[in-house]
């Protein structure tokens, strides 16, 4: 075990202990670095002003991707390698070719927002992803700018030549940085400092394992510690100062929690799954939930974020819910006994949650895994989420329906609906009366409103108690026109 972090910023060494790993990235750069390009508006990984590349070992290689470094915090970036803005730069060149074509298309007016820009088109060259209008209207959505528009942006982007340019990780030697981090990467990192204010003393730690059960071993002796996976609720909450743990564990080395498999039609999804990677995979295999993915958030939010996390931080407009409800998934909760083994079992996410913010899982377990069937033909599965804008922004009203059709009629349904409650709501009164019922219009049109008696929800800053109300009965409606209106099904029915 050593007691410091270990990362590199633009190919220059760092070594941070104590209190200075408590810092977010992007403090760390323009404060102690005197990198002031990285810019910092929102602190919440909304604007994307603050986007750098990290690359992190996998498969015996750095692998980058464009993050927020205003939602990262230091203890999340051992064995990490960080580009900025000013990292571009390279060889006797003023300027790296995509803060040219910035220039030569006036892409920038008053420049705030621009390293934002040059960093996530430089996370696409990176990745090698063919640059189009589509492309690049996705890969910017984490980036807001307020005085130039878009257009000149992109047009930017598509005057790119993306066979004459390397990536931009290929300006730094990667060997010496490789071999650094595997020989640091199989230890565990454990720092404290001391935190004296007002007369009072207390100590406040942070620990990266290396293993789960060094991780389980950890949270079974400090069953009060925050866990951290992408950070990026919780980093915004200790930046917005709703947040101030003493005991942190971040799980940025449990790379075996990165599992996403198929096995005899189940899908397994370890905690450590990013959104971008799972929504990857659902654009061949689960298509309805890669739509909700893909206007789930930015990609640098989505680089970061995890399904696991999604599902811990127990919200009730919580993204995933809706899909895992009703496609009846289960949570693997896993703990480490006294005598050393390794305990797991299995909790169906209608069970998981108590109440506002209350779960099933236990002081000592942490979430591992993620399991649920993928639907058959003859099934019928819709997601929806209603917000103020498409892209990047918290749900007002969400729901899953899923309905077992044969020959024009639901044999079974499973209806799941958030933020109408302090938790996703299940409606069993609708679900029962949907069984047997032909597919038809009025049918929906009474679903609606049976609904409407199962839920409530409140007013808040996103909508009035009322408009949810009416979003819960109108949806029902929304799905016969969406799913159910085909021919096949009326005569059927």
């Amino acid at each position: 075990m050593r007691n410091y972090l270990l990362f590199y910023v633009n190919g220059v060494r760092h070594q941070i202990a104590g209190e200075r790993g408590f810092q977010a990235l992007s403090e760390f750069l323009r404060l102690d670095l005197g990198l002031v390009g990285t810019k910092v508006v929102c602190a919440e990984g909304d604007c994307g002003s603050c986007t750098v590349l990290i690359g992190r070992v996998r498969n015996s290689e750095l692998r980058y991707e464009g993050i927020d470094s205003c939602i990262q915090y230091l203890y999340q970036l051992d064995c990490a390698h960080v580009i900025t803005v000013e990292g571009l730069k390279g060889g006797a060149e003023k300027i790296h070719p995509v803060q040219k074509a910035m220039v030569d298309a006036f892409g920038s007016q008053c420049g705030y927002c621009t390293p934002g820009f040059v960093m996530a088109l430089a996370a696409m060259l990176e990745t090698q992803e063919n640059l189009t209008r589509d492309s690049l209207q996705d890969g910017l959505t984490g980036n807001l700018c307020r005085c130039t528009g878009y257009e000149q942006i992109i047009d930017a982007g598509l005057s790119l030549n993306q066979k004459g340019i390397p990536k931009p990780s290929k300006r730094f030697e990667e060997e010496a940085m490789l071999a650094d981090f595997t020989e640091h990467v199989a230890q565990a990192v454990s720092c404290e400092f001391e935190e004296k204010w007002n007369g009072s003393v207390q100590i406040i730690q942070f620990y990266v394992p290396t293993t789960l059960n060094e991780a389980l071993e950890f949270k079974q002796n400090n069953q009060h510690v925050t866990i951290v996976a992408g950070g990026t609720d919780i980093s915004v909450q200790l930046n917005k100062e709703r947040l101030e743990p003493n005991c942190i564990m971040s799980l940025t080395h449990l790379t075996g929690l990165e599992i996403l498999e198929i096995e005899n039609k189940t899908v397994i999804v370890g905690a450590g799954v990013t959104w971008t990677k799972l929504g990857e995979y659902c654009q061949q295999h689960l298509p309805q939930l890669a739509e909700i993915i893909s206007i789930f958030a930015s990609r640098q939010i989505k680089n970061a974020a995890t399904l696991a996390g999604n599902i811990a931080n127990a919200s009730p407009i919580a993204d995933s819910l809706p899909f895992l409800y009703v496609i009846d998934a289960e949570i693997e909760l896993s703990r480490l006994l006294q005598d050393g083994t390794l305990e797991k079992r299995w909790v169906r996410i209608n069970q998981f949650y108590h109440g506002y913010k209350k779960t099933e899982m236990k002081a000592d377990e942490l979430i591992t895994r993620i399991r649920w069937n993928l639907p058959e033909t003859d099934d019928v599965l819709k997601l929806y989420k209603v917000s103020k804008r498409k892209d990047l922004d918290i749900s007002t009203f969400t729901a899953g329906i899923w309905l077992k059709l044969k020959k024009g009629k639901i044999q079974n349904a499973r209806l799941a609906f958030g933020g109408v409650g302090p938790v996703v709501l299940r409606l069993p009164e609708t679900e029962e009366f949907l069984r047997g019922k032909p597919l038809v219009s009025a049918i929906f049109q009474e679903a609606g409103k049976l609904a409407r008696e199962e839920i409530s929800p409140i007013s808040d800053v996103r909508s009035s108690a009322d408009y949810r109300f009416q979003l819960a009965e109108n949806i029902m409606l929304k799905f016969f026109h969406d799913c159910c209106d085909n021919q096949d099904n009326k005569e059927a029915a």
